[in-house]
């Protein structure tokens, strides 16, 4: 087979990692309502005999996301879609949803009722691209998905190249997980990246075994290619709720020239809930990190406001109160909104990175 081939099944899945029955049928059953999608190299980074490795739990399903905790569209997005694929919430700037595959399905995703599930925003491509034209108020298109490295490279060059004839659009940004879970697949998108720059490029990557040599390739094709670096991170139960975890994650990302730009706390997301934290948890880490760690090593901690009503940084000040496990919150226009801070308790994991 193929080494481009993605795993899309149990039996090629358990080539890598050792799964008895119970843990393949299990895998099987959520599959059927979460697909699931993992790179070979992105593979070939799991621990095999362990099922905590933490770039396993980010890519294979469990039990836990059929748990009906959650929100569908925790982000209200249905009801900012300006057509099907452009997402408007804030003056001057929106979301073009370009494709709704990824390279790998992340199990904490959250447009998990979209990715892999048959939506098309292709086929309102056109429709986008002529409200961007008319539209005076857009300066800044964040192009995301799905992945937009996923796309064939003549479709990401034509998107590129009608956002660029457009003056008013000073800003391009791409989101994208392809550098750290399918690396080679950045290759054939040079040539537009370098045409149509200076693009923003933001990375997600979430734990420094994700920081590899193909990672560190990738980025310095970016570079080449004039991007802007930067990334994010969302805090994730037993993957990297440690301080010192983040804390080598983000150094690694400044020595390559990447600088950490949003820790984000997990969206309410429907099927993803197991992965949790706790708020306090969140702000205790980010106040180690200021106290130990560089500047530049220091992202923003930000949490988007279940229900649609927008971001908030989480250190400044923005909630204001709580009932038991719901947290109460004012989004930057004073409207009042509300977070379940119902993630489990966390704990080390023997992570072999703590030293404490």
């Amino acid at each position: 087979m193929d080494e481009r081939t993605p795993i899309s099944d149990v039996e090629s899945l358990s080539g890598l990692i050792s799964l008895d029955g119970e843990s393949a049928g299990e895998i099987g059953r959520v599959s059927e309502v979460y697909p699931f999608r993992v790179p070979r190299f992105y593979g070939g980074l799991m621990e095999r005999e362990n099922p905590f490795c933490p770039i396993r739990l980010q890519a294979v399903p469990t039990a836990a996301e059929l748990e009906g905790r959650g929100v569908t569209d925790p982000l209200g997005e249905g009801r900012i879609s300006v057509t099907p694929s452009f997402l408007k919430r804030y003056p001057g700037r929106g979301v073009f949803l370009v494709t709704a595959e990824c390279a790998m399905y992340c199990r904490f995703c959250n447009r998990r009722r979209l990715v892999g599930r048959g939506f098309r925003p292709q086929n309102s491509r056109e429709e986008t691209l002529d409200y961007l034209e008319k539209c005076d108020e857009i300066r800044e298109v964040i192009i995301s998905g799905g992945d937009p490295l996923t796309l064939r490279p003549a479709e990401l060059e034509y998107v590129l190249g009608r956002l660029r004839k457009i003056e008013r659009i000073a800003v391009i940004r791409v989101s994208t997980r392809v550098p750290v879970v399918f690396p080679e697949g950045l290759e054939r998108h040079r040539r537009a990246i370098k045409r149509h720059g200076p693009l923003w490029f933001i990375i997600h990557i979430n734990h420094p075994r994700e920081v590899t040599p193909e990672f560190g390739d990738a980025v310095k094709t970016l570079r080449e290619a004039g991007a802007v670096i930067i990334s994010q991170t969302v805090l994730l139960r037993r993957v990297n709720d440690c301080r010192h975890v983040l804390a080598l994650l983000f150094e690694k990302l400044v020595g390559l020239g990447v600088k950490p730009y949003y820790l984000f706390q997990l969206d309410d997301v429907v099927g993803a809930t197991h992965f949790k934290v706790r708020l306090e948890t969140g702000i205790g880490i980010m106040r180690a990190l200021r106290q130990s760690a560089s500047g530049l090593c220091v992202p923003r901690y930000a949490l988007d406001i279940t229900g649609g009503l927008g971001k908030i940084p989480l250190e400044n000040g923005y909630i204001r109160g709580r009932d038991g496990q719901r947290v109460f919150m004012e989004n930057l226009y004073g409207e009042q909104g509300s977070y379940a801070d119902d993630g489990k308790e966390s704990r080390c994991n023997e992570c072999g990175i703590c030293r404490d």
